[in-house]
C-alpha cells in the first residue's frame, strides 16, 4: 500500500516507520529497500483486503496522477458492511482501478459488482507482443466524429476477450509509442467470436483532468476535411463530449451512436 496513517496524518512510507492502516486499522511497517517500489506492509501476514495486490511502478505512477485525498479510499457496501480499497475514488464517486497483473473473470465480475459506479485503466504492454498486435489490428478511422477506430485482434493473449466481456467502461494503456503519445484506447465493443471490435482514443491528460472534476471523459474527433490513410493518430485532435447514464445520475461520456 502507498499511505499508512502516521501520527493520524496519511502519509508515504519513509525508512524505519511504522504506521496504522487506514483500511482496517493494523499496524503497518515501512518497506523502502532498493528492489521494489517503496510501500507499506502490514506487520502480520493477513491482508486486510483480499482485491489488494503488489504495485507495480505503472501502477503506482497512474495513482500519482490524482490527488492524495483520492487515493487508496476505502469504499463501503451500506447494505452489506463489506469493504475494499479503491485505487483512486474521485469527489463524485466513481472508482477508478488500474490493472497491471492477470486476472479471473470471478474477481472482475465481482469488483464490478461491488465498486457499480467504475471504469477500468489496464496495462496493455503487460503482454510482449500485446502492443505491436494491437497497432497492427487497429484500421480507420471508420468514423471521424467522434473518432473510432476498427480493431481485429491478432494477437495471441486474450486481452481484448477478457476486457470485452466487463460491463464497464475499459482503457487500454500501451505507453507513449510512436504517434500513440499520451493517447488511451476506450474499448468500446469487441465480439469474440470474429477476433474484431471497436476502439476510441482519447488524450491521457484529459482523461486525468476530467476523471479528478467530475466532469465528461472527452473522446476525440477530426475535422472533415482532414485526410488520413495513415493508421497513426489524425489530427488536428479535438475533444467531444456526449452522454450516457452512469448508475443513478447522468455523466456524460463517449458512447457509440452506430
Amino acid at each position: 500500500m502507498k499511505y499508512a496513517l502516521v501520527g493520524d496524518v496519511k502519509s508515504a512510507p519513509r525508512p524505519k516507520t511504522r504506521g496504522i492502516c487506514v483500511h482496517c486499522g493494523g499496524e503497518m511497517i515501512s518497506k523502502c529497500g532498493k528492489v521494489m517500489i517503496w510501500h507499506w506492509a502490514h506487520k502480520t501476514t493477513d491482508m486486510c483486503d483480499p482485491w489488494r495486490e503488489n504495485e507495480s511502478d505503472w501502477h503506482r505512477s497512474w495513482k500519482d496522477h490524482f490527488p492524495e485525498g483520492q487515493q487508496e479510499v476505502t469504499h463501503v457496501d451500506v447494505a452489506t458492511g463489506e469493504r475494499h480499497i479503491a485505487d483512486v475514488k474521485n469527489l463524485f464517486g466513481l472508482v477508478i482501478e488500474f490493472q497491471h497483473s492477470t486476472m479471473s473473470e470471478a474477481e472482475r465480475l465481482s469488483r464490478e459488482v461491488f465498486y457499480q459506479d467504475m471504469i477500468w485503466v489496464v496495462d496493455g504492454t503487460r503482454g510482449s507482443s500485446d502492443s505491436a498486435y494491437f497497432r497492427m489490428g487497429t484500421a480507420g478511422p471508420i468514423r471521424k466524429n467522434p473518432l473510432l477506430y476498427q480493431i481485429e485482434w491478432l494477437g495471441l493473449s486474450r486481452l481484448l476477450h477478457f476486457w470485452g466481456a466487463s460491463s464497464k467502461r475499459v482503457y487500454l494503456y500501451f505507453g507513449n509509442e510512436g504517434p500513440w503519445i499520451n493517447v488511451i484506447w476506450r474499448l468500446v465493443s469487441f465480439d469474440p467470436n470474429n477476433g474484431k471490435g471497436i476502439v476510441a482514443p482519447a488524450k491521457k491528460e484529459w482523461f486525468i483532468e476530467d476523471c479528478m472534476s467530475g466532469r465528461e471523459i472527452h473522446s476525440l474527433f477530426i475535422t472533415e476535411n482532414h485526410d488520413n490513410d495513415s493508421l497513426s493518430l489524425p489530427g488536428p485532435l479535438q475533444r467531444l463530449s456526449c452522454t450516457i447514464p452512469r448508475g443513478k445520475r447522468q455523466a456524460k461520456i463517449f458512447i457509440l451512436g452506430l
